[in-house]
């Protein structure tokens, strides 16, 4: 119930610095120390958010040129088997882009500063390349694996960037979101990252 100063003047109760049950770094601590830690917890969670959505930024680029690569998979076909029966000077026009997207995606194959300066959870790379020597369903595994783990990179990252706009740093995020993770890990791959991050966003506002 609202108290008598909020019903006679419209003021509201402070919002929380943190979701139920998580304890801050500068509770209990005089208001000068506690301003000072709640600073550095803000450039923290600024830093952190920054260098990895510099990380999904690029890796959905490489996604989109991976998408390219596949349309053109599927007009033209590819395989070792497909390549030696045609003389070099008879390779067609999707052929050619898409040995151009394979040499353009090999320097991005891991994300600079993925796994390493990033959230592991946020690691973006590629196990190998499409190419026009494998078949069409082994470039479309290569999609379907890379194309994962962006929707699980950018799932982490919009929640993380949700959680800092409620809360101004990050503190117990992780945990949060690991938490939600593991309830819906056996749920389909194609809902799996949608649910979580609607999910765990609910929690963020309670």
């Amino acid at each position: 119930m609202a108290d008598l100063s909020q019903l006679l003047y419209g003021t509201q109760a402070p919002a929380p610095e943190a979701p139920a049950g998580v304890r801050t770094p500068w509770q209990g601590l005089p208001p000068a120390r506690a301003d000072q830690m709640k600073q550095r917890a803000y450039e923290q969670a600024q830093k952190y958010l920054q260098d990895n959505a510099s990380v999904v930024a690029q890796g959905g680029e490489v996604l989109n040129q991976l998408e390219q690569f596949g349309a053109l998979n599927q007009q033209s076909r590819t395989g070792a088997g497909y390549e030696s029966l045609l003389p070099k000077f008879l390779t067609g026009t999707d052929e050619l882009v898409m040995e151009q997207i394979t040499s353009d995606i090999a320097p991005k194959k891991r994300i600079a500063g993925s796994g390493t300066t990033s959230d592991r959870d946020i690691a973006l790379y590629l196990k190998s390349l499409p190419s026009i020597e494998n078949r069409g369903e082994v470039n479309r595994q290569i999609r379907d694996n890379y194309r994962q783990q962006y929707e699980r990179a950018n799932a982490k990252l919009q929640f993380m960037q949700s959680y800092f706009d409620q809360y101004g740093h990050l503190n117990g995020a992780d945990a949060m979101w690991e938490k939600q993770r593991k309830q819906i890990s056996k749920q389909p791959s194609t809902s799996a990252m949608g649910n979580l991050f609607n999910q765990a966003d609910a929690i963020i506002g309670k």
